[in-house]
């Protein structure tokens, strides 16, 4: 009796061992699917494709609260909420090349600043680090009025001969020189676009 007891022990023990790993296994597997980068936007072109990836939850990058500060002190914030991250994937197919724009619309509905008190700085990251590629500039609604919705700036257009996966790092903030008074709260959002053609 105690023989068999001891036996119904370790069954028991190695079944609660399963079930735990199986658990265990289905937990991670979990978090890495919902933690993969969401597709936003794919563009079909003639012959090739562009496409979108965020690791966000959705592709507009907030600012709130946003504080006056020098051009330095902008390009180095290092928060993770300071930044946005993105990539820009193309596949060349039966295309020669594919040419693609990252634009900027900014939100109204959820902006108080201005758009010459709101600084843009886009780099892009090679060899693991990120070097500049735009910026930094004031917001610039340099497309055509009517074509977004809300002001929209172009702040990117690249030509790609071969499939690539471009990773973008965004940063915006207020600059030094925006006329506003220190106590004024600034809110600021952009959605981030990429739009794109094949040849």
């Amino acid at each position: 009796m105690e023989n068999n007891k001891g036996i119904s022990k370790k069954m028991w023990f190695i079944i609660v061992g399963i079930v735990l790993a199986v658990v265990a296994i289905v937990v991670v597997a979990a978090m890495v699917f919902y933690n993969q980068p969401a597709d936003v936007e794919i563009d079909e072109l003639n012959g090739g494709e562009v496409s979108l990836t965020y690791t966000d939850d959705e592709n507009t990058f907030t600012i709130t609260g946003a504080q006056m500060m020098s051009d330095t002190d902008g390009m180095n914030q290092d928060a993770v909420d300071k930044y946005f991250d993105f990539t820009v994937s193309t596949d060349i197919s039966n295309a020669n090349n594919i040419e693609y724009s990252i634009i900027l619309v900014k939100n109204e509905e959820n902006s108080t600043a201005l758009n010459e008190n709101i600084k843009i700085y886009l780099e892009k990251q090679n060899s693991g680090s990120f070097e500049k590629v735009f910026g930094p500039e004031l917001f610039d609604a340099n497309i055509k009025e009517g074509t977004y919705e809300g002001d929209a700036m172009t702040i990117l257009k690249a030509t790609k001969k071969n499939s690539t996966k471009d990773n973008y790092r965004l940063r915006m903030w207020l600059s030094a020189d925006a006329q506003i008074g220190t106590e004024d709260i600034q809110n600021f959002s952009v959605k981030i676009i990429v739009d794109g053609k094949a040849s």
